[in-house]
């Protein structure tokens, strides 16, 4: 098994260089695509600024928050006596049940709104391309962690379940699109950039649908399925208007604060952060 372990290891630069390289070279085609369809404006790229320096924030903090996603892995490891054997079937498992965890992190952190706090960022684009995908929270990683943890403690591989949340975080990228239109048989398994899209849409059909990140079918399992009927009204429903990074990190925070500063007790304090975005005490 150790062996096993040490191949892969071995082979995770070369895989990170075939995503990094795809991710990119998707990046480049769909600017250029975007100049040659006169969509690129002076707004636009502000937009797409404030996406970007996300980014850069969330890259300073993102050796800090691997130690701790990554070095939690390994020290429940160390507890565990019992091995899921590492092949492909047991890769190709952990695989699955990754993406079936994620997607109830995911539709977790929309119904809960300290967690919706930072997954907002993601969500707060009114434009739909590739830098939207690079537009996510330095917090995630200090708190997605604990979602996965269970799978190391039934006795996958730490190793093993972060390549495959690397994967799956990883395929994501490809769906932050507008130029990738419906892909026929292909949506009826896997998620694809015209799911993505209505994921991403703040009309109100759209809204809390395609949660999936991998695949489709756990949306199609639990009613959370929608199919892209027109083009979506990317951000939020209460636009942030702003392209400062940091204002962007911070809105929803502000936002939360100013609501429990304001509650009557302590138990409309509290469902001020863990009920569900929007809600409101009765009159």
């Amino acid at each position: 098994m150790e062996e096993i372990v040490k191949q892969m290891e071995d082979n995770i630069g070369l895989i990170i260089i075939i995503i990094f390289g795809f991710s990119v070279t998707l990046a480049v085609i769909e600017f250029f695509y975007e100049v040659y369809k006169k969509k690129i404006n002076k707004w636009r790229l502000g937009e797409m600024w404030a996406s970007f320096g996300v980014f850069l924030i969330a890259q300073v903090m993102e050796k800090t928050s691997t130690l701790i996603f990554v070095g939690a892995f390994f020290f429940v490891g160390e507890y565990i006596d019992w091995q899921i054997p590492i092949n492909i079937w047991t890769t190709l498992l952990c695989l699955i049940l990754v993406d079936f965890v994620y997607y109830w992190e995911h539709v977790i952190e929309h119904r809960v709104r300290i967690l919706w706090s930072y997954h907002s960022i993601h969500h707060s684009s009114p434009i739909y391309n590739y830098t939207t995908a690079m537009r996510v929270s330095f917090i995630d990683s200090f708190i997605t962690w604990v979602f996965y943890l269970p799978l190391v403690f039934i006795g996958f591989h730490p190793y093993i379940v972060v390549l495959c949340f690397f994967l799956v975080l990883s395929y994501q990228f490809w769906l932050h699109t507008e130029i990738i239109g419906k892909l026929g048989w292909f949506e009826k398994i896997f998620m694809t950039p015209s799911q993505h899209r209505v994921h991403h849409g703040s009309d109100k059909m759209y809204l809390d649908k395609n949660f999936g990140a991998l695949l489709s079918i756990w949306d199609r399992i639990f009613g959370t399925f929608q199919e892209e009927q027109h083009t979506p009204t990317y951000g939020l429903t209460k636009p942030i208007n702003t392209i400062n990074p940091i204002k962007v990190h911070l809105v929803e925070y502000v936002d939360i604060f100013k609501d429990v500063r304001h509650a009557r007790s302590l138990k409309e304090a509290w469902n001020y952060i863990v009920k569900p975005p929007g809600w409101k005490p009765k009159q």
